[in-house]
């Protein structure tokens, strides 16, 4: 007597499909395994970039910082300084030599004679040293007087005050003052 049970249909392809199966597993397995190393390198590459990234990074702030420290030398900040008047010069055209002689020339009375002028940067704005000579005082006032009512030079400060003998029977006085110039406001200086 036989008790086995008789197999069932399902159990007798289950054989025949145990086998596609497993292919199509072995396959998806496969197909995973691949991706994932795929997905691993770009992940690898693009963790290498970054690494680059940030060493580059590092070495362009450490070349800043050297930089920085070269520009906070006293002699390259002094450089720096005379670069950047310079610039504001030329932008502004700041300086025209005709124009300042015009604007010191409307000044000058008749009966007095400018001696020595000297021109130095100042910060942004230029300092004149005038000294003039003139015959008498009122001469002298009238110069001062038409320096600190020009709308081209202000902070005017007398520096020194002295006489010279001209002759036996006269004497010059001579004066140095200096002035801060402002240029750009000279309607004569041809901008």
């Amino acid at each position: 007597m036989n008790l086995a049970i008789p197999p069932s249909a399902h159990e007798r392809y289950a054989l025949w499909w145990a086998v596609p199966a497993t292919l199509l597993g072995i396959g998806g397995l496969a197909f995973i395994l691949v991706f994932s190393l795929r997905s691993y390198r770009a992940f690898k590459a693009v963790q290498k970039s970054f690494v680059e990234l940030q060493y580059r990074d590092n070495a362009v702030g450490v070349r800043e910082l050297a930089l920085r420290r070269q520009l906070d030398d006293r002699e390259s900040r002094r450089v720096l300084d005379d670069v950047k008047f310079v610039n504001d010069l030329i932008e502004q055209k700041r300086v025209s030599l005709t124009g300042l002689a015009a604007d010191i020339t409307e000044l000058i009375p008749d009966n007095v004679r400018l001696s020595a002028l000297a021109m130095a940067p100042d910060g942004q704005e230029m300092a004149l040293r005038f000294v003039i000579t003139a015959k008498d005082a009122t001469a002298v006032e009238r110069f001062l007087s038409n320096l600190e009512d020009s709308p081209h030079f202000k902070d005017v400060a007398i520096i020194n005050e002295g006489f010279e003998e001209a002759s036996t029977t006269s004497e010059l006085e001579n004066i140095a003052c200096t002035a801060h110039y402002l240029v750009g406001e000279s309607d004569s200086s041809g901008e």
